[in-house]
C-alpha cells in the first residue's frame, strides 16, 4: 500500500514537469477582489509582455471550440489559441515540422496550426507528409506546420487537438480590455525570484488601473509555480493517502515486532545455552538480523508485484474527466524513486525487527535463562511490553480510521469539483464554436 501510494505522490509532486527548467515556469494571471485567478484581456497581456522586467518570456493560451470541416460534414472539436512563443517558453520542440515563428500570432500573419500527436494519429493516419496540408476550422483555412511529440502534455489544455495562433481581431472580445479570456505562462529570468516578478507585475497592474480606470479597476496580478497550478487540489489528497498508508505500515510493523519479541522470549533458554557454549552477543544478534532480512525480503518481493497491480486498480478508480487533467500520472510506475522508497522502508523494517529481540538479548543473563522456562518468561515479557505495543497500535488505528473518513469526504468534494470543471468545459466548447461562425458579438 505504501509503495503504491508513494508512486502517485512521486508522479504528481516529486517528478518534475516534462519541460525545460520547469522550476522557472509560472502561471500568470490577473486577480480581482472576488476572483483570485482571473483571466487576462489581450490588451493587458500586450502591456504586461512589453513592460515587465522579471520574465524572460510571457505567453498566453486559451481554450477554444472549433467546427472542423471534414469530408462527411462538420465535426465539433476542442482546440487552443496560443501566442507564438508558447511552445518555446515550455521548451517543447515539434516532433515533425516547426514551431510558430515570431509574429505568427499577429492579425496580418498567415493562419497556421500545430497538431497534437493524438490528432495526427487519429485524423491523418500518422502520415509524414501532413506538414503543409490545409485544414478548415470555423470556415478559416489553416496550414499545418508541425506535430507535437507524443509525450507532450499540458494539463489545462490536455484535450486540445489543434493548436492555432491567436490572430486577434480588431473587433469583438480581442480588442476590449474588459474582455478577459487568456491565461498566462511565464518563464523567470535567471536570478529573478517569483516574488520579485510578482511585485513587478503588480506595479504594472496598478499603472494600468490609473490609465484605464473603467476597465481595470481593482485588477491586480498573481503568479504561482506552474507545477502548483497543474497539481492543484490533488496534493492534499495524495498527502493524506500517503499518511494513511504510512499509519497502516506502522501498524503492521508493530504487529511483526511484537511477534518477534515474543518469539525471542520463547527461545530464551536456547539463547542462554548458546551463550554458555561460547556464542558471542554479535553472533546471536546476527541471527536476528538474518531472520529479519528473510521476513522483509519476502514481504518486499510480494509488495513490488502487488503494488504494480494496485496502481492499475487505483488509476481505474479515477474518473475519466479527472484523468484528462492529470497527464503526470501517465508515467506512473515503479520508477527509481519508488524503488528507493521501498528500499528505505525495507531497511527501516529490518532494523525494527532485528533490534526488538536484540535489545532483549542484551539484558539476557545466562544463569537466569538456563533456569527459567521459555513459556513463562514470554508471558511475563508480553504483559510488560506487549500491552504497551497494543496501546500504541490501537491509537494508530484510531488515527488511521479518522483519517480515512476525512479522506473520503475530501475525495467526494474533489469529484464534485472535477465534474463541475468538465461541465464548464463542455459548455464553453459548445458555445464558443458557433459564436465564432456567427460573429464574436
Amino acid at each position: 500500500a505504501s509503495v503504491a501510494i508513494f508512486a502517485f505522490v512521486d508522479a504528481a509532486l516529486i517528478k518534475p514537469l516534462p519541460y525545460k527548467d520547469p522550476s522557472r515556469l509560472l502561471y500568470v494571471t490577473e486577480t480581482t477582489p472576488d476572483i483570485p485567478f482571473a483571466a487576462i484581456s489581450y490588451p493587458d497581456y500586450l502591456d504586461w509582455k512589453k513592460l515587465n522586467k522579471g520574465l524572460d518570456s510571457l505567453e498566453v493560451y486559451s481554450q477554444r471550440g472549433f467546427l472542423l470541416k471534414t469530408t462527411i460534414g462538420m465535426d465539433q472539436v476542442l482546440g487552443a489559441r496560443v501566442s507564438d512563443g508558447f511552445f518555446r517558453t515550455l521548451g517543447v520542440n515539434p516532433l515533425i515540422g516547426r514551431d510558430f515563428y515570431a509574429g505568427e500570432d499577429l492579425p496580418a500573419a498567415p493562419y497556421t496550426m500545430i497538431l497534437s500527436y493524438a490528432s495526427w494519429q487519429k485524423r491523418f493516419g500518422a502520415k509524414q507528409d501532413v506538414v503543409g496540408q490545409p485544414i478548415t476550422l470555423n470556415d478559416i483555412s489553416y496550414t499545418i506546420v508541425g506535430v507535437l511529440p507524443q509525450n507532450f502534455h499540458f494539463a489545462p489544455m490536455e484535450n486540445a487537438e489543434f493548436w492555432v495562433t491567436l490572430h486577434p481581431r480588431d473587433r469583438g472580445c480581442d480588442s476590449r480590455r474588459s474582455c478577459h479570456f487568456l491565461n498566462g505562462l511565464g518563464r523567470l529570468k535567471d536570478g529573478v525570484s517569483s516574488s520579485a516578478a510578482l511585485e513587478d507585475l503588480k506595479q504594472i497592474a496598478r499603472d494600468l488601473e490609473q490609465q484605464y480606470p473603467d476597465s481595470n479597476r481593482a485588477q491586480g496580478a498573481t503568479v504561482v509555480p506552474l507545477t502548483q497550478f497543474i497539481v492543484g487540489d490533488v496534493k492534499p489528497v495524495l498527502l493524506v493517502l500517503l499518511g494513511g498508508a504510512g499509519l497502516l505500515l506502522l501498524i503492521a510493523c508493530i504487529n511483526v515486532a511484537s511477534l518477534s519479541l515474543v518469539r525471542s522470549e520463547t527461545r530464551r533458554r536456547e539463547l542462554a545455552v548458546r551463550r554458555a557454549l561460547g556464542a558471542t552477543r554479535w553472533r546471536l544478534s546476527r541471527q536476528f538480523v538474518i531472520e529479519g532480512l528473510v521476513i522483509v525480503a519476502a514481504g518486499t518481493a510480494v509488495a513490488m508485484v502487488s503494488s504494480h497491480w494496485a496502481m492499475k486498480v487505483l488509476i481505474g478508480l479515477i474518473p475519466t474527466d479527472l484523468m484528462a487533467g492529470m497527464p503526470y500520472l501517465d508515467g506512473l510506475g515503479l520508477t527509481y524513486r519508488v524503488v528507493l522508497f521501498a528500499f528505505i522502508v525495507s531497511v527501516f523494517a529490518v532494523a525494527l525487527f532485528s533490534l526488538t529481540p536484540t535489545v532483549r538479548l542484551s539484558a539476557l543473563e545466562v544463569r537466569e535463562g538456563m533456569a527459567e522456562g521459555g513459556r513463562g518468561s514470554a508471558g511475563k515479557v508480553w504483559r510488560r511490553v506487549g500491552s504497551k505495543l497494543v496501546i500504541l497500535e490501537l491509537t494508530t488505528a484510531m488515527v488511521l480510521l479518522v483519517g480515512a473518513g476525512l479522506l473520503g469526504k475530501s475525495f467526494y468534494k474533489l469529484l464534485q469539483v472535477g465534474t463541475n470543471f468538465e461541465t464548464q468545459r463542455l459548455i464553453t466548447m459548445s458555445i464558443s464554436a458557433p459564436r465564432s461562425v456567427y460573429g464574436d458579438d
